[in-house]
């Protein structure tokens, strides 16, 4: 049982070492049980021990410093069995808060979320697009402020940032290499953060970021392999296999959104040719959308130019001639590529995400009905594809994901700190 539960929770935390040490397994296990209420949400110690295979003893031994240091208090009486009801605990939600900052073309949204994944509140700021990254490091630095202010809490409950961003990140330095959308190059996005915040900061890719989540929170518990694809301003992926994402030798593994699928096709802002996102991504639709409506006067009716994919998908739904070959042609671009990520990855499921397939779901389904109908010699490609959690899928909650995973890990192997994020009133 409790290895089921490792695995389930093994997107980040392995397996403890065939011999190890007591000291070693209280650590373990002490994270084994912090996962769990962070995924699971709100427990009793009954559930604890039954989810993890620990006993009692040990589940009440290891959870006892935490409910003294408030990290975990009681959220009510368990309402089920007979005899005494036991208490659910549950993360402190005025302390140990991480700040989810979701970074878009044109906007920032920065949210307060504890580390079960809940929203205790959120705000969100426009901006011009091709805004100078320290500008918008300022205009989510201002909204993580007005939260604080909002809710009465201080920046010492604040245990981390977490940022989500599009573009070639590497999450160990916490570089955004290229983000061709935004016009950023080789910027210490990370550093910037720590230095406006004062509190630790870790940047991810958006699409690996919601797989996380995902894995923790949504459609990707107790699922070992899939793949979470992010379509928005460009293409991108978080590769979850056998539990663990897949980051590569330079850490930006997932950009399958630059495979080249047409050498014939349009120039992509990496430079090179025909890659899948300059055909299915959001600008790449409306670009064509624009672009069949010229010299087409009669056909257009609620579509213009500057048409929003809201827009193109009322007007598929109602059957007007330019937006379904509009649809059509993206979902056979957006079948090529999910055809090699299903050949490189194998996954369970491909879970889509984004702006692209929440606005204009009819190319999901289009998709859909393109794969359900392919079969080669060597395998079919009848592989799922589901849309994102209502929940797991927003930006900030997958933001946030990185940092509360990482805090719980350093409070399980490092012990409670001192100067712990624990507010007194």
């Amino acid at each position: 049982m409790k290895e089921v539960i490792r695995r389930r929770v093994g997107i980040e935390y392995g397996a403890p070492p065939l011999k190890a040490g007591k000291e070693e397994l209280r650590r373990r296990n002490t994270l084994l049980l912090l996962a769990l209420v962070q995924s699971d949400g709100p427990s009793s110690q009954a559930d604890l021990a039954r989810r993890s295979g620990l006993s009692p003893a040990t589940v009440s031994g290891i959870l006892q410093p935490l409910i003294e240091s408030r990290i975990l208090i009681e959220e009510g009486k368990s309402t089920s069995g007979l005899g005494r009801r036991a208490s659910i605990l549950a993360f402190n939600s005025r302390a140990n808060l991480t700040a989810g900052i979701s970074i878009d073309l044109e906007e920032v949204e920065v949210a307060l979320v504890d580390l079960s994944g809940r929203v205790l509140d959120q705000t969100a700021t426009r901006y011009p697009r091709y805004t100078e990254p320290n500008e918008v490091v300022t205009l989510a630095a201002e909204g993580l402020a007005l939260l604080e202010k909002r809710n009465s809490l201080d920046r010492s409950s604040i245990a981390g940032a977490g940022v989500a961003i599009p573009g070639l990140i590497n999450s160990a330095t916490g570089v955004v290499q290229v983000a061709s959308n935004l016009g950023w190059m080789n910027v210490q996005l990370r550093d910037l953060f720590e230095q406006r915040l004062g509190v630790s900061a870790r940047v991810e890719h958006l699409g690996r970021a919601k797989a996380r989540a995902e894995a923790i929170w949504g459609k990707g518990k107790n699922h070992r392999n899939f793949v979470c694809l992010e379509i928005g301003s460009g293409i991108g992926a978080g590769v979850v296999v056998h539990g663990r994402i897949l980051r590569g030798a330079g850490g930006i593994g997932g950009e399958v959104g630059h495979m080249p699928i047409d050498p014939a096709g349009p120039t992509c802002a990496c430079g090179f040719k025909g890659c899948w996102e300059v055909f299915c991504s959001g600008p790449a639709i409306r670009r064509n959308l624009a672009r069949r409506l010229e010299g087409a006067d009669d056909s257009r009716g609620a579509l213009s130019p500057i048409a929003t994919l809201g827009d193109l998908e009322a007007a598929y739904q109602q059957g007007n001639a330019i937006a379904v070959e509009v649809v059509e042609e993206a979902a056979d671009y957006l079948v090529r590529g999910l055809v090699g990520v299903i050949w490189s990855f194998d996954p369970e499921f491909v879970l889509l995400t984004g702006p692209v397939v929440n606005q204009c779901p009819s190319l999901v389904e289009a998709a859909k009905r393109r794969m359900g109908a392919m079969q080669g010699n060597a395998r079919s490609f009848d592989v799922p594809l589901i849309l994102e959690s209502h929940h797991a899928g927003t930006g900030v909650v997958a933001a946030s994901a990185a940092i509360a995973t990482r805090y719980l890990e350093e409070l399980a192997f490092n012990g409670i700190p001192k100067q712990n994020h624990v507010l007194t009133a």
